[in-house]
């Protein structure tokens, strides 16, 4: 005898039926893949092809398609053929004009330009780099048959000497030098080609003087000036917070979707508890704007037509005031679907409505499929629209009444805890459901399962839901009196703060996460970061962890911390070589995130900012400084069968030095004994340095020299470098200023010694690595040799 609880169950057939648009979105998806592999030309993925089908591939792909839909003659033949003729078309176009951007470079040799665009968009800190569009370009002088193709997407980066920042929708005349995006730099960093690629640009253009605004793009009005709008409502939705705050920082993350400026364990504990997604504006945040706007509505006894209207236009307003990002403006287009369905007197399907926006948003920018968000907003809702029934059923006890008690019989409180249990169960089951579609999806973007998620959403979702709502009310009694959105904001921190707390406590609990376990050579490695303008830094992955330099507060968070969270590590401790901000910047940051337990420095009274605000918070965190002498070694493994293990011995330390000097003069050189190997570190070391090392009589000899290059002297003079007799050498090379330039000279002099110069603006970072009796060393870019040591 069936259960009362069950359902008969439905045949493939049957669901199909219900679900008439299958064949329309299963043929977008496939028409938009081809485009992304080939294009509209065969060619491009596939090398040699007949002419005829490079040149007319899509045409008779077309004709192909549209045959078998009249042979067949039925509708989901016909829709599927439909869906791959346009998918393709239209992401086709998209990958075609990207290409012709990639070879007008490539043909075009000194990659000058002056091109007439349209700015898209301003960034994240709205100060560039810029999104622009290109309307038309100047062609006069340049020796190529190629051109620039209209349209075109690119990152328009400007000079230094920009005052003002550009614009949503200004139109501007721009000079400067077309280069494509290049690849990360270091290992596991953010790959900004590949993000960029998929927001349609795969060319940046640096420009040679300040840009100016010529005109504004009448389109663009719109977004312009809801631009506007989001830096008033920032500051009134915060104001009375301290700005920096981490309530006024989650505040802003919720409502307008701004990621906190510096790495904090604020975001760990948003992901460890599977919530970080209310740090971007999403389908969430949508969603419950929308559920707001009906809410006052319904309460105000607005007729149907007039709520779901003007719930729509709210939601489209919220998505233009929060940046037009594509997550909310997929969310504004699913949502328009779904609800227009009452707006005709029909009820919606969740998983139609689905399948409609989809084919939208696809023809609108194919490039989205290949976006997590995309994958991930569609993965969760298909999932609620498939598997809530299920869990409904799985989890009916918990809002069962007993069926030998009539509901007629029950109490006030009886009916009030039957009715909390029925939502409950109801909010477990969507949970539930949610988190089967998204856990694959999050498992493989980023490497993270979270099982707690499917108890944690509940009560932080109400709980972001309360922040949002009292933003909205701080900001529209707040125009009326600032003393009452102040107050408002207060009570809506207080909220934030219970949030955050809320959220760590759930991160806490034994089982709630799980990351992939990233697969780390048996012997350790070096990795020897490369960073912009002259800074340094490296990990030593032995032991605990070693963070030797940090970079400054930007470079770490863009370029070092990246690959410190791929590879799940935590520094127990730090060496900081030097008090330079451009090395140990970032080094209190680095206090709250890993709680290291030693930090070895080069004395305690130089008196650079960011130095001092270290040293002043060492003892907060439980941090123990140690001052090393010359000659001092410290473990850093043991082996059993290596007596010493890996250890790291202190050559010049400024402890002893009269007056402070200068940081480079005044730092730590180092010498990494790992496993038979040496591997010196000079840091910023210059003349003055090396020969203090030079007099000192220590046996210098190393087989690896790491070195960065002195501000203010000349750095690796040749008799410091025979006293070393290095293998090789890794040396920064920054462009500007001059000084951090490797001198033409000085390379090949090294060249002639019979020693291997990696400049680190040609490798990238490098990673140094065992294997027997081997010490490789592999540059991070692409097309550079790895270089292999032997004994």
């Amino acid at each position: 005898m069936p259960s009362p609880n069950s359902s008969p169950k439905r045949t493939p057939a049957q669901f199909l039926t219900k679900f008439p648009l299958w064949p329309l979105i299963l043929g977008t998806l496939l028409g938009v893949l081809i485009a992304d592999h080939c294009g509209l030309h065969f060619e491009s993925s596939f090398g040699l092809t007949p002419p005829l089908l490079d040149s007319w591939f899509w045409l008779i792909e077309t004709t192909a398609l549209a045959a078998l839909a009249l042979i067949v003659r039925k509708p989901a033949v016909t829709l599927l053929s439909l869906g791959i003729i346009f998918g393709h078309l239209s992401h086709g176009l998209t990958i075609e004009r990207q290409q012709e951007g990639r070879q007008y470079v490539t043909a075009t040799p000194d990659r000058s330009v002056t091109i007439h665009a349209v700015i898209l968009d301003t960034g994240r800190s709205e100060k560039g780099p810029y999104l622009a569009k290109v309307i038309t370009s100047d062609q006069s002088g340049v020796k190529t048959s190629s051109v620039l193709p209209a349209g075109l997407r690119i990152v328009l980066i400007t000079s230094k000497d920009q005052t003002s920042p550009l614009q949503i929708g200004d139109l501007v005349h721009v000079q400067g030098s077309l280069s494509p995006i290049p690849p990360p730099r270091n290992p596991h960093g953010f790959d900004l080609a590949r993000w960029r690629h998929r927001q349609g640009a795969n060319l940046q253009l640096v420009a040679d003087h300040p840009v100016q605004a010529v005109g504004i793009n009448t389109l663009r009005i719109p977004l312009r000036t809801m631009a506007k709008w989001r830096n008033t409502l920032r500051k009134n939705m915060t104001r009375g917070l301290e700005p920096e705050s981490e309530d006024a920082q989650l505040i802003r993350a919720v409502v307008l979707g701004e990621r906190p400026p510096q790495p904090s364990t604020m975001i760990d504990d948003f992901r460890n508890s599977g919530t970080l997604h209310v740090f971007a504006v999403s389908g969430l945040h949508v969603g419950m704007v929308g559920l707001l706007i009906g809410f006052v509505l319904s309460l105000l006894r607005a007729p149907r037509w007039m709520i779901i209207t003007l719930t729509i236009l709210g939601m489209a307003l919220y998505a233009g005031i929060t940046g037009g990002r594509p997550p909310a403006v997929r969310a504004v287009i699913m949502a328009s679907v779904f609800l227009s369905g009452f707006l005709v007197k029909r009820h919606p399907v969740l998983i139609n409505s689905l399948a409609a926006s989809a084919v939208l948003v696809l023809l609108w920018d194919g490039h989205q499929l290949f976006t997590p968000g995309f994958q991930l907003s569609y993965g969760v809702l298909l999932a609620i629209a498939l598997f809530t029934r299920f869990w409904t059923q799985r989890l009916h006890r918990i809002g069962q009444l007993d069926p030998f008690m009539p509901r007629l019989l029950l109490s006030h409180w009886q009916e009030r805890r039957l009715v909390i249990r029925e939502h409950l169960q109801g909010s477990l089951s969507v949970s539930c459901a949610a988190w089967m579609g998204s856990s694959p999806l999050i498992w493989i973007h980023f490497g993270i399962i979270t099982p707690i998620s499917i108890l944690a959403s509940i009560p932080l979702m109400l709980m972001i839901f309360g922040v949002l709502a009292l933003a909205m009310a701080s900001i529209s009694l707040g125009s009326l009196s600032s003393k009452g959105g102040e107050k408002i904001n207060q009570l809506n921190a207080l909220l934030a703060r219970v949030t955050r707390n809320t959220a760590a406590g759930f991160a806490t609990v034994p089982g709630s996460h799980f990351h992939k376990t990233r697969k780390r050579p048996e012997h350790g490695q070096v990795i020897i970061f490369d960073l912009p303008k002259g800074g340094g830094a490296q990990f030593l992955d032995f032991g605990g962890g070693i963070l030797y330099d940090s970079g400054s507060p930007r470079n770490f968070r863009f370029h070092v911390q990246p690959t410190l969270t791929h590879l799940r590590a935590r520094p127990d401790s730090l060496i900081i070589s030097h008090a330079d901000s451009s090395h140990c910047g970032a080094m209190y940051q680095c206090l709250s995130l890993y709680q290291p337990k030693q930090a070895i420095i080069p004395r305690p009274d130089q008196r650079s900012p960011s130095y001092r605000q270290f040293i002043r918070s060492v003892d907060q965190y439980g941090c123990r400084t140690i001052t090393p002498q010359p000659g001092q070694c410290f473990l850093l493994s043991s082996e059993p069968s290596k007596p010493l293990g890996t250890f790291l011995e202190i050559l010049h330390a400024p402890a002893n030095l009269k007056g402070r000097g200068r940081a480079d003069d005044t730092g730590l050189v180092t010498r990494l004994h790992w496993r038979g190997w040496t591997i010196l570190f000079t840091s910023d070391a210059g003349w003055i340095t090396e020969n203090r090392l030079l007099q000192s009589g220590l046996n210098l000899q190393a087989d690896v020299l790491v070195m960065g290059r002195n501000a203010n002297d000349y750095t690796g003079q040749l008799h410091f470098i025979d006293a070393v007799s290095p293998q090789a050498i890794i040396s920064s090379h920054a462009p500007f200023p001059e000084a951090e330039r490797i001198p033409n000279t000085w390379a090949a002099s090294i060249r002639q010694r019979g020693i291997h110069l990696i400049d680190q603006q040609q490798s990238g970072a490098v990673t140094l690595t065992m294997e027997k009796d081997q010490l490789k060393l592999s540059p991070t870019l692409p097309d550079r040799p790895t270089l292999i040591l032997t004994r």
